[in-house]
Order: C-alpha cells, then sequence, then structure tokens
C-alpha cells in the first residue's frame, strides 16, 4: 500500500510531501482539540511558530526545485489554517 502512495505522490514530493500531509492533518486536528483550553497568549504564540515554521519549510522545499512546489504550497495552506483557525478562536474569546 505504502508503495502505491509511493508512486500517486511522486511527481509532488515523493515520501515528503506524503508524511508533511499526515502531519498537517494531524496537527490540525490536535489544534482543534486543544483550542478551547489554550489561552490566548499560547494561541497568538501558535501562530506565530506555525508562521516562521511554514516560511522556512516552503523555502527549503522551493531550494530544492519545481518537484516539491507541492510540498511548498501544502506547508504554506497550513500555515495559514492554522492562522486563521487561532485567530478566530482569539475573537471569540
Amino acid at each position: 500500500m505504502l508503495e502505491s502512495l509511493n508512486t500517486l505522490v511522486a511527481p509532488y514530493g515523493g515520501m515528503l510531501f506524503l508524511w508533511l500531509t499526515v502531519l498537517a492533518i494531524a496537527s490540525l486536528a490536535a489544534l482543534r482539540h486543544f483550542q478551547p483550553r489554550m489561552s490566548t497568549a499560547q494561541l497568538r504564540r501558535l501562530m506565530r511558530i506555525a508562521g516562521l515554521m511554514a516560511l522556512v519549510i516552503s523555502w527549503f522545499a522551493m531550494q530544492q526545485g519545481e518537484r516539491f512546489l507541492a510540498t511548498a504550497l501544502l506547508v504554506l495552506l497550513w500555515g495559514i489554517l492554522v492562522g486563521i483557525s487561532c485567530a478566530r478562536s482569539i475573537r471569540q474569546r
């Protein structure tokens, strides 16, 4: 099964793309679960860290060439979704 997934995601960055997709989905689910228990300061800190991580990882992915462009876009999208989720939670408080 892993080999079929590897051939499916090979044009988008291979196993790196697959693992980052799994980590992005898991981290967004964990954020959704723990968000009500986090303070406003922690949510703001999480927004900053997610933004910095997204920029750094996407920059490294773009340096590897066009094959990793989807990986860079996935990480940027993850950072945006974390930021939107945290901002909505802060606004509701």
